[in-house]
C-alpha cells in the first residue's frame, strides 16, 4: 500500500487554518465525512472519543509533524487525512505539547497496535526529515501536496527497523585508554559494554564487564594481585575484535531473533562503519511486546569520555 491510496485529495486540508489540536482533529474529521470517507455524524464523536483518552495515540515526529492513529469499525481499511499550513497550532497536553503545523490523522479497523509495525514506522522517518516536513508545509494547495511523488508513492508497508529501537552511542573509548579507566566509566555509568573506536569513530572492538572483571579480581584465577595490569593495561589489548554488527535498516524483528540464536543481550548498530548506538533486547521486547500480552507479529502479512 502506498501513501496516495491512504490520503487521497479529499482527504487533504491544505492550508489548514487551526489554533489548536481540537480544531485540527475536528477539521480533519469533518473532511473524512466530507469526503464520504466516514458516514454524517460520526466525525464529531470520534473527536471527541479522540480528546477524551478513549481512543487514538499521538505521535510526535519532529517539531512541525504530529501523527494521530485511532482504530474504528467506520472504515474497512487503513485511511488517512492529511492538513498542513505554515502556521502554528497549540497541541496542548498531547504529543508531548508544544506546537506544531501538520497532521496526519490514520484511521484503521483494527487495533492501532499493528500501525506501529507498518505505517507509523515508515511516515515517521519520512516525514523526520526536515526537507520533507518544510515541503508539507509550504504547500498552499492539495494539488501541490499531491505533485510530492517521494510522498505519495511511498510504501507505508513497513515493519520496524533497529533504526527505530536505537539507543544512541553515548560512551567510547579509545584503543589507549588505560583499563582502569574503562572500568571507572563502566562503573560510574551502570554500562555493561564500552566500544574501543578509531579516530574517526570507527568501530574496532568492545569491551565488556565479563572482560573487565577477569583483570580486575586475577586472583581468583591466577593468584596475581591485579593491580599494576589494571593500570598497565590499554584498551586495545583486551578489547574482543570479533564482534557481531547490524545496520540501522536491518529488520527490527530479524535483528531480535538474530540476538535470540546468538545469545546476546546487545548488538553495536553500524553505519557506514561507524559505531552509532546500541540494539538492546530490553528495547526491542518493549517494542515488539503489545500491552496485552500478544507479540506483535513480524508482518501482517507474513579516551574514556562520554558524548
Amino acid at each position: 500500500m502506498i501513501f496516495s491510496e491512504i490520503v487521497s485529495r479529499d482527504r487533504i486540508v491544505v492550508p489548514m487554518e487551526t489554533e489548536t489540536l481540537e480544531e485540527a482533529v475536528g477539521l480533519l474529521f469533518h473532511q473524512l465525512e466530507s469526503s464520504r470517507t466516514l458516514e454524517q455524524g460520526v466525525g464529531p464523536r470520534l473527536a471527541g472519543e479522540f480528546f477524551s483518552a478513549a481512543r487514538g495515540e499521538v505521535v510526535r515526529v519532529n517539531e512541525w509533524v504530529v501523527l494521530m492513529a485511532a482504530q474504528t469499525n467506520q472504515v474497512d481499511t487503513l485511511v488517512g487525512c492529511l492538513g498542513s499550513s505554515s502556521g502554528t497550532f497549540d497541541l496542548g497536553d498531547r504529543g508531548e505539547g508544544g506546537t506544531a503545523s501538520t497532521l496526519l490523522l490514520l484511521l484503521s479497523p483494527r487495533r492501532v497496535s499493528p500501525l506501529k509495525i507498518q505505517a507509523i514506522p515508515a511516515l515517521s522517518r519520512f516525514l523526520r526529515d526536515k526537507e520533507n516536513a518544510a515541503r508539507l508545509r509550504e504547500a498552499a494547495s492539495p494539488e501541490e501536496l499531491l505533485s510530492f511523488s517521494a510522498l505519495m508513492t511511498l510504501d507505508v508497508q513497513d515493519q520496524l527497523l533497529v533504526a527505530d529501537g536505537l539507543n544512541p552511542l553515548k560512551y567510547r573509548v579509545y584503543p589507549e585508554t588505560p583499563l582502569a579507566e574503562v572500568v571507572g566509566l563502566m562503573v560510574r555509568q551502570g554500562i555493561s559494554a564500552v566500544p574501543v573506536v578509531g579516530e574517526k569513530l570507527e568501530f574496532l572492538g568492545l569491551i565488556t564487564s565479563g572482560d573487565a572483571i577477569r583483570y580486575l579480581v586475577p586472583e581468583r584465577l591466577t593468584g596475581a594481585t591485579g593491580r599494576r595490569e589494571m593500570r598497565t593495561l590499554m584498551a586495545r589489548e583486551i578489547m574482543t575484535r570479533s564482534v557481531m554488527c547490524i545496520s540501522e535498516d536491518q529488520s527490527l524483528v530479524e535483528a531480535a531473533n538474530l540476538m535470540v540464536n546468538k545469545g546476546v543481550s546487545q548488538v553495536p548498530v553500524v553505519r557506514g562503519g561507524e559505531l552509532i548506538g546500541f540494539l538492546t533486547a530490553e528495547t526491542a521486547l518493549q517494542l515488539l511486546y503489545e500491552p496485552n500480552g500478544d507479540v506483535v507479529a513480524v508482518n501482517d502479512e507474513t579516551q574514556a569520555k562520554g558524548r
